[in-house]
């Protein structure tokens, strides 16, 4: 009776499941009282009698391993005939994880059979066992909790106190707690990994995988050079606060690449094949991959683009059609036809006032129509009217002009000042559409991605831009600096690339205006990289647990901001504009134009001026 009531006091109140299966060798009649009392607990309950002769295994498939419950509590009698092969199926089909929580009660308790049982047995960081000593009279009983930090990685057989249990005939009540398990959950009390050795893999692109160690992990802890291998040092960095967070150390793997395909080859492969236990670079989230992958912590914004600043020809044309971009065809028209009338009525003015007046000069409609197109350009004229008349007419002409020009000045000063346009090439397609040249930083994230990417842009932009190009492939594939230098010296050249390695160049060799200049178009999505471990790792928690942690206390995101460079400032009050020949040139072409058409009429006048004195003399 006394231990009837322990168990449903152990997983009632200090378990709380409510799905239990009991592998047992109880008579009848104990079992029919105990499943009478796991009623009024509202427990839904199963039962394997180990005493019995029959196919074990077919019931354990059944009950034990294919369960769809998120957690089932298992009561094992350790005293029972066919313990040993439920052990041994625990041990082969890794039982001893968090979905199972165990509680085995051994009435001949021994430490020596206990570690014969226990020591070479599967247990992990996260799991969940209960050895229960009873008292004589079996009214008492003493908990024992046993887990393995990593087995594989090492780590031996722990066993911890926990506390003393003491049942009556009314209940059940904690007499003593024997250790200070109580005062805090499993995995906190099981967070330090004290003398484990748990194995990483790392990427690295910059130096050749057979590089000696040393210098590679020399390399990885250098702060200079921060576009080399920005995340793999972002990941090295990091995860040597989380060493010191674990109390452990770490044994590298170094690949070269990520994967070879979704789930395959690289970081990739060897976590899935369980030849590590954590990565040390974040990947991309992938449907295929959440499959046997868990994310555990955010580790980096990914972002690849291509840059380009415009073309100086598109410049220019677009420059000299915003000469004509503050008015509207049909308010150009109106201008001109007032000033035209204007310069008619001027021309009647001073008619009338020579016969009126009697005043010698008699300018042409011509020079009228030039002191009206004078007024217009805020120019003044040497000839006015004397009449009151006269003069309201060129006054008003005047002021409308002013009024005009200092709205068409303000417009097109501010326009030529302002921000420079950006290009109407918006999405790939148009730039594999566009006779724009195009080189991509070889890069094993950017190459792989491009050159084995099924959406229909980039597949268009790789067959164009790379395969049927008749460029040197050396001029395809340039390294960052090179390539951000083209995009600066030779508008209108796209440079692909990833934020992190390319952004410190263009700190770096670009003025202030033309990173505001700077055009961009996302090669795909900005996503983010997380950190991923195996759903079947025993670290899973912990890890998460302490990645969490080190977001939230800043450690995390320090090195993330020193490493990763994802975003340009463009400060627009702090720039200095300097109007170039493709903003000013239409103007000078416009002088040039105007100084021909002046030579054209001067010659034109002197051949009519010769004319006219061999018709006197004749």
């Amino acid at each position: 009776m006394f231990l009837h009531q322990f168990i449903l006091y152990y997983f009632v109140h200090i378990a709380k499941l409510k799905s239990i299966l009991f592998l047992h060798c109880w008579p009848a009649d104990s079992l029919l009282r105990f499943a009478h009392l796991a009623s009024r607990e509202l427990l839904y309950t199963q039962y394997l009698n180990l005493n019995r002769e029959y196919p074990l295994m077919e019931h354990l498939q059944d009950k034990l391993i294919e369960h769809n419950l998120v957690k089932l509590g298992i009561y094992m009698d350790i005293n029972c005939n066919q313990t040993a092969e439920v052990l041994f199926t625990a041990n082969g089909e890794r039982l001893f994880i968090e979905r199972y929580h165990w509680l085995i009660y051994d009435q001949d308790f021994s430490w020596r059979q206990l570690h014969q049982r226990f020591a070479e047995a599967q247990l992990y960081l996260g799991t969940e066992l209960t050895y229960v000593k009873p008292s004589a009279n079996l009214n008492s009983f003493i908990l024992y909790d046993l887990y393995n930090k990593g087995k594989h990685v090492g780590g031996k057989l722990n066993i911890t106190i926990d506390q003393q249990i003491d049942c009556n005939e009314q209940r059940c009540y904690v007499n003593r707690y024997l250790s200070d398990l109580h005062k805090r959950s499993r995995m906190q009390q099981r967070k330090f990994l004290t003398g484990l050795t748990l194995r990483i893999n790392a990427v690295l692109t910059s130096l050749p995988i057979d590089t000696p160690e040393t210098e590679i992990k020399n390399f990885l802890s250098r702060d200079d050079d921060i576009y080399k291998d920005s995340f793999a040092r972002l990941g090295y960095q990091a995860y040597e606060v989380l060493k010191e967070m674990l109390d452990c150390n770490f044994s590298y793997i170094f690949r070269d690449r990520w994967s070879d395909s979704e789930l395959s080859g690289g970081l990739i492969g060897d976590m899935r094949n369980e030849t590590v236990d954590l990565s040390a670079t974040g990947f991309l989230f992938s449907s295929g991959r959440t499959k046997y992958f868990k994310l555990v912590a955010w580790f980096s914004s990914f972002r690849s683009m291509c840059m380009f600043l415009n073309p100086r020809s598109a410049a220019g044309e677009l420059r000299l059609s915003e000469f004509l971009h503050p008015f509207s065809w049909t308010v150009w028209f109106v201008f001109a036809s007032m000033l035209l009338s204007a310069g008619v009525l001027l021309w009647f003015t001073f008619i009338l006032e020579r016969k009126l007046n009697n005043v010698n000069v008699r300018p042409s409609l011509l020079t009228s129509c030039l002191l009206s197109f004078g007024a217009a350009c805020i120019q003044g004229a040497w000839l006015l009217p004397r009449s009151t008349g006269g003069r309201m007419v060129f006054y008003a002409v005047m002021l409308t002009c002013f009024l005009l020009y200092n709205y068409y000045t303000s417009v097109v000063v501010s326009t030529l000042l302002g921000i420079a346009p950006k290009s109407n090439i918006r999405t790939i397609q148009q730039l594999a559409d566009s006779n724009l040249e195009v080189s991509i930083e070889p890069r094993i994230y950017t190459k792989v991605y491009v050159e084995t990417s099924s959406y229909p842009d980039v597949r268009s932009l790789y067959l164009n831009k790379v395969v049927n190009s008749q460029r040197d492939p050396k001029r395809i594939w340039l390294p960052s600096e090179e390539g951000v230098l083209m995009v600066r010296d030779k508008p209108g050249f796209v440079y692909i690339a990833e934020a992190a390695s390319s952004y410190v160049y263009v700190r770096k060799h670009y003025l202030p205006h033309q990173i505001c200049e700077l055009n961009e178009i996302l090669l795909r999505d900005e996503t983010n990289a997380y950190t991923m471990i195996l759903k079947t790792s025993s670290f899973v928690e912990l890890i998460k647990l302490s990645q969490l942690r080190m977001l939230e206390t800043g450690v995390h995101l320090k090195h993330f901001r020193y490493w990763v460079q994802n975003k340009l400032h463009c400060y627009h009050s702090n720039r200095n504009v300097v109007v170039g020949l493709d903003s000013a040139g239409p103007l000078f072409l416009l002088l040039i134009c105007g100084y021909i058409v002046c030579l054209l009429v001067f010659g034109l006048e002197i051949l009519w001026h010769r004319r006219q004195q061999r018709a006197v003399r004749h």
